[in-house]
């Protein structure tokens, strides 16, 4: 029999309920649907907040959502839910209706009360203990109770694990939605300690979670830093963001030797943001953010206003996002070298693991010596080469953030996501 759930307290009830067994409302919903504006709706199953059908993961708490039928009360049919429709005042059906309804709320008030008796023992001579729930609890804290199973919790309502490689990718995307909410980086970065993601003084750690990779392989994934980049809905910081740390797969940034569009229209974008986007798993998939990633998107200039926004679920790390901005003489057009720099500085800012990790530009650093199946590789970042036409910026077996290859040539995919 399929259930329904009260309007009033959610009680689940068999689908031919008219009325509430607990509290005695009519049930005129079924199933967690609503309908708002004439759209379907379904009730997130942690916190309660209707969301629309479509909606993947509850949009207040993060939660994933059951699937809801893609209709709305009006196309509902009639065995899904009993139409209520009022008798005309004064009637005989009107008073018969009233006197059935003071008769069924009278009966389920009389098997509250009893129903209370035997709980508190009065009848049937068992008494139980009244549950205690402590400000502890209700701030999601630890709290010790005797002899009552308790799990560690923190406001976004997931178990608190030893690691991040303990956590699977949905709980990481519950925990990146609640620092998303956060109103700066501190504040993230304190849910991120509460959950063991970095260590007590808040440094990223060189900790990883595999992403597996259908029909091709395995990357570890480490946090590179929290609260940094952008939601592409413009509703602030994504939580976590992810880069590999050893390189599974291979490909080229173009299938020719032109960089005319940089990032945004080159062939690399295209490919991660869709073929390699769907090897990966599917919990993995549907827990990925799209974020805003700021690239020189013209290619050959010295305008920071060459760099723009696209709209990435995976991506490459710009240059200076791995080694900070860059004040360099650029050997092959000294006299431009504000110029190219500041288009360099534009692309976004050092992640938190690289700071800490001491990357600089134009310096070799172990920390982006990067492995593959057949040892040390080279890899690609998505900054063109703005002093050029034909070449784009990567990161060399030494750990040389700032290495440049034509477009065509294949290098190791050190990709990142945002949770």
């Amino acid at each position: 029999m399929a259930t329904i759930y009260c309007m009033n307290c959610g009680t689940e009830l068999d689908s031919g309920a008219r009325f509430c067994s607990v509290c005695g409302s009519p049930t005129l919903l079924g199933a967690g649907l609503a309908e708002a504006d004439g759209k379907a709706q379904v009730s997130c199953p942690s916190c309660g907040t209707l969301n629309d059908s479509d909606t993947v993961r509850c949009v207040a708490c993060g939660a994933p959502l059951r699937k809801a039928a893609k209709t709305t009360l009006d196309t509902l049919p009639a065995t899904h839910y009993p139409r209520y429709e009022e008798p005309a005042a004064g009637t005989e059906e009107a008073r018969s209706h009233t006197l059935v309804i003071g008769a069924v709320a009278g009966a389920l008030l009389m098997l509250a009360l009893v129903g209370g008796l035997f709980v508190t023992g009065v009848l049937g001579g068992r008494h139980s203990e009244p549950k205690v729930t402590s400000p502890a609890v209700e701030q999601g804290e630890p709290t010790e109770v005797e002899d009552v199973a308790t799990e560690e919790l923190t406001p976004a309502g997931t178990e608190i694990r030893d690691s991040l490689e303990a956590y699977s990718w949905e709980e990481l995307a519950i925990i990146g939605k609640e620092m998303s909410r956060c109103s700066s980086r501190d504040a993230a970065l304190d849910i991120a300690k509460d959950y063991n993601l970095v260590d007590s003084a808040g440094n990223m750690t060189l900790a990883t979670k595999d992403a597996t990779l259908a029909g091709i392989g395995v990357a570890k994934m480490r946090l590179v830093d929290v609260y940094h980049d952008d939601l592409a809905n413009g509703e602030g910081k994504a939580g976590l963001t992810f880069m590999a740390t050893n390189i599974p797969i291979w490909h080229r940034m173009n299938a020719t030797d032109d960089i005319t569009g940089g990032w945004e229209s080159c062939e690399m974008r295209a490919w991660l943001n869709s073929e390699l986007f769907m090897t990966l798993d599917e919990d993995l998939r549907a827990s990925i953010v799209p974020v805003g990633k700021l690239t020189n998107n013209v290619g050959h200039t010295t305008e920071a206003s060459s760099v723009t926004t696209t709209i990435d679920m995976l991506w490459l790390p710009s240059m200076v996002e791995l080694s900070g901005p860059s004040d360099w003489v650029w050997p092959s057009d000294p006299d431009n070298s504000n110029g190219y720099n500041s288009v360099v500085a534009a692309e976004g800012s050092q992640y938190a693991l690289f700071q800490m990790q001491n990357v600089q530009q134009l310096v070799s650093n172990g920390a982006l010596t990067l492995s593959g199946d057949d040892g040390v590789v080279a890899w690609w970042g998505r900054s063109a080469s703005c002093s050029g036409t034909s070449r784009y910026r990567g990161v060399s077996e030494q750990g040389d953030p700032a290495e440049i290859w034509d477009a065509t040539t294949e290098l190791g995919v050190c990709f990142g996501f945002c949770l």
